[in-house]
């Protein structure tokens, strides 16, 4: 056997374990990002929960006391929803907030009422004679009177006056409950105000109970079904979802408040629900994607804007295993689009393109967001998961992440490989056997013979080197059948055996946390 050197084994060395760094390099960065998504993204069971039970009992109540002080609301409200990101299983964070909608028929056969186009994502909706004739009926006097407001001279139904005779029976409702309610024995004190254009249910608990509170915008809607649709709008041949919304939230870029008041926002939330149905990993990365919009700051960006980039990227592509990929593609794919959209200042509503939804974006904040989101990317680029993740997270996330067991286990790794894999990794309780611990030995063995240079050592050495490039080899042929196995969602750990492979088990098992966590409705 031939004589080498210590730079040589130092090299040989460090090719192995780059070997093995690359070879989980992208799995590391998915690690860090379930993480994140586990601590800070995620809703926790308990909040959901407990949130769910809050609402549910104080609306039953609530609405009930609005059934007896308007006989209209007791006759035609027809169907109570989650809107929003919590229908769609992608809100972020907290259960503290949140859209309901109630849906509120009209006493007309809806063939008579005339759908205009206006701004694009906006209707007007015309109502003659079949309102008209309203009062001639024999309940007008004590139910359809209130409709008499709802119109304008022009026979335009009107979304503010919608708006407010549903504030009005809420305020009232809550008068006559004197602004509180009992849930499970705790105490809650409601209160009902106006924000911007949405009204707000406050739900406070009383002194001396755990401290909560739920912020729920309740907004009537009228729903409509298929095959009538607005004129110029997607349709989208196989949906099974038939209703779609007219909402009553003004269009903020009209000036003219006769026709802002005349304008209704298309929802089209029923149809984009079943198109991101059972693609595997896009709740997790949407939710990712809208965590670093508000870690960013950028506040202009709404949650909507965001999903339309994301039915945008289904439409494109229609083979929905392609969100079987890993989190970590999707998520740096999405970042990439989102840093497209907005440096050609245009995301456009999904349903008509002609509606770009930061068209009024001032270019002062482009260039913002712009700076921001292509500083991500590069840390992406580079996978730099320190900086993904301080992207991510507020300043008091990260300090509190770094405070974590997850992040405490990182800081035990070799130098050489802390900025790459976790502990997790290699972490094993094999004896001097596993491949970290050979790693280590030889390192240290290496340092010594740089002054020692004995021949014999040297040579055994060259054929421990040797041997772990081949177990090097042997790990990379098995990581490559366990992606494959993962691929077709085979059980990751059926062929891991025993040697070498045996470090890298609870990585493995982090990735089927991964994969669970692609799988969440």
């Amino acid at each position: 056997m031939s004589k080498i050197n210590t730079n040589t084994i130092a090299a040989q060395l460090i090719i192995a374990t780059n070997t093995i760094i690359m070879s989980c390099k992208k799995r590391s960065m998915d690690l860090y990002l379930l993480e994140v998504f586990k601590q800070f993204i995620s809703i926790k069971d308990d909040d959901f929960k407990k949130s769910q039970e809050v609402f549910k009992s104080v609306f039953d109540q609530v609405k009930q006391k609005m059934g007896e002080q308007c006989n209209y609301f007791k006759k035609y409200s027809s169907q109570i929803m989650y809107a929003g990101s919590v229908s769609d299983g992608i809100k972020v964070g907290r259960m503290d907030e949140f859209d309901m909608d109630i849906v509120i028929r009209l006493p007309i056969n809806y063939g008579e009422v005339t759908i205009e186009n206006e701004e694009p994502g906006f209707v007007k909706l015309k109502i003659t004679s079949a309102f008209d004739h309203l009062d001639k009926q024999p309940n007008w006097e004590n139910c359809h009177k209130v409709t008499k407001e709802w119109r304008d001279g022009d026979k335009y139904l009107l979304q503010n006056k919608f708006r407010q005779w549903m504030h009005k029976n809420v305020q009232k409702a809550l008068n006559l409950m004197e602004g509180k309610v009992t849930v499970n024995g705790d105490v809650y004190l409601l209160t009902y105000k106006e924000s911007g254009p949405a009204y707000t249910l406050n739900i406070r608990n009383d002194v001396g109970t755990d401290k909560y509170a739920l912020d729920v915008d309740l907004v009537p809607v009228i729903k409509f079904m298929y095959p009538r649709t607005p004129d110029g709008y997607r349709v989208i041949e196989g949906i099974a979802a038939k209703d779609w919304l007219v909402v009553p939230k003004p269009n903020k870029a009209l000036t003219d408040n006769t026709l802002k008041n005349r304008c209704w926002r298309l929802s089209f939330q029923e149809q984009e629900r079943e198109l991101i149905k059972d693609c595997k990993a896009l709740k997790t990365t949407i939710r990712l994607v809208k965590k670093l919009r508000d870690a960013l700051e950028m506040k202009a960006i709404a949650s909507y804007y965001i999903k339309s980039l994301f039915l945008k990227k289904v439409h494109e592509q229609p083979d929905k295993t392609y969100w079987q990929n890993k989190v970590s593609l999707l998520f740096r794919t999405m970042v990439e689009e989102l840093y497209q959209a907005i440096l050609n200042k245009n995301i456009p509503f999904f349903w008509n393109c002609d509606h770009n939804l930061i068209g009024g974006l001032k270019p002062s904040l482009q260039k913002v967001y712009c700076d921001r989101l292509k500083e991500v990317i590069a840390s992406l680029e580079a996978n730099d998961i320190e900086k993904v993740v301080s992207a991510l997270l507020t300043v008091e996330e990260l300090r509190e992440f770094k405070k974590s067991e997850f992040y405490q286990k990182q800081g035990e790794l070799p130098p050489v490989l802390m900025n790459h894999i976790s502990t997790s990794s290699f972490e094993s309780s094999q004896t001097d056997n596993s491949l970290s611990d050979q790693v280590k030995i030889l390192y240290d063995e290496v340092d010594a013979l740089r002054s020692k240079e004995k021949d014999e050592k040297l040579d055994e050495l060259e054929d421990k080197v040797n041997r772990l490039a081949d177990r090097v080899r042997l790990l990379e042929l098995r990581m490559e059948k366990l992606e494959n196995a993962e691929r077709v969602r085979q059980p990751i750990g059926r062929d891991v055996g025993n040697g070498p492979l045996s470090d890298i088990i609870a990585a493995t098992s982090s990735i089927r946390l991964v994969d669970d966590l692609i799988q969440i409705e």
